[in-house]
């Protein structure tokens, strides 16, 4: 069953990012995203595909090569937190799904007019949360919305109960001293206890 979570890995630690990898892989999220932040984040996304971890895909996408290096590597999806024609059309036309970052229902459109997968709303927190999101999805219900922006795991259900594809959470989904210890069974653990909390809802806030 999905959950609607998209893990979000930032982190200044190639290996933090692996270990977070490993740890959501077994998890109920629906998909994992390594930021291009994360030093030598390409690297990180072929090791852990290359190891069997499904759903990987890129973050934080702002060049047209990093798009043609994460569909050569078989990466599940690019993320941009940018509308950028560029990238849009390349990942189409590469055949990997794109979820570019918009604000405006102009940019969401615009967004879907040029074939993107789904589009981000970001940072949610800034531009009126939930009541933004209701008001965009009712003159524009066929939006696929992927909400994003420190967002707590007892407040995804809401946006999914609206009709959202997908919610970002980073942070929420794990705790440094699993990660720094390279602790996958604890990293796993507590992303489960997380996504119990996601399944609630506002009972668990």
């Amino acid at each position: 069953m999905s959950s609607g979570v998209i893990a979000v890995v930032r982190t200044d630690n190639p290996e933090y990012a692996l270990t977070l990898g490993r740890g959501f892989n077994e998890t109920a999220v629906d998909a994992i995203e390594i930021t291009m932040t994360v030093p030598d984040a390409l690297d990180v996304i072929e090791r852990l595909i290359g190891e069997g971890v499904k759903r990987v895909g890129g973050g934080t996408v702002r060049t047209v090569e990093q798009v043609r290096r994460l569909a050569k590597i078989g990466a599940s999806f690019v993320v941009s937190p940018n509308l950028d024609e560029k990238i849009v059309k390349e990942a189409v036309n590469l055949g990997i799904p794109v979820t570019p970052g918009t604000m405006t229902p102009s940019e969401m459109v615009q967004a879907l007019q040029w074939g993107a997968t789904s589009q981000k709303i970001f940072p949610i927190g800034a531009i009126g949360g939930i009541s933004f999101v209701k008001s965009v999805l009712e003159p524009l219900p066929d939006l696929s919305l992927v909400i994003s922006g420190g967002l707590q795991p007892h407040e995804v259900k809401s946006y999914l109960d609206l009709g959202c594809v997908g919610v970002c959470l980073g942070g929420a989904l794990w705790r440094m001293e699993d990660v720094v210890g390279a602790d996958i069974s604890k990293v796993r653990a507590f992303a489960d206890q997380a996504l119990v909390q996601v399944a609630l809802g506002d009972k668990a806030g």
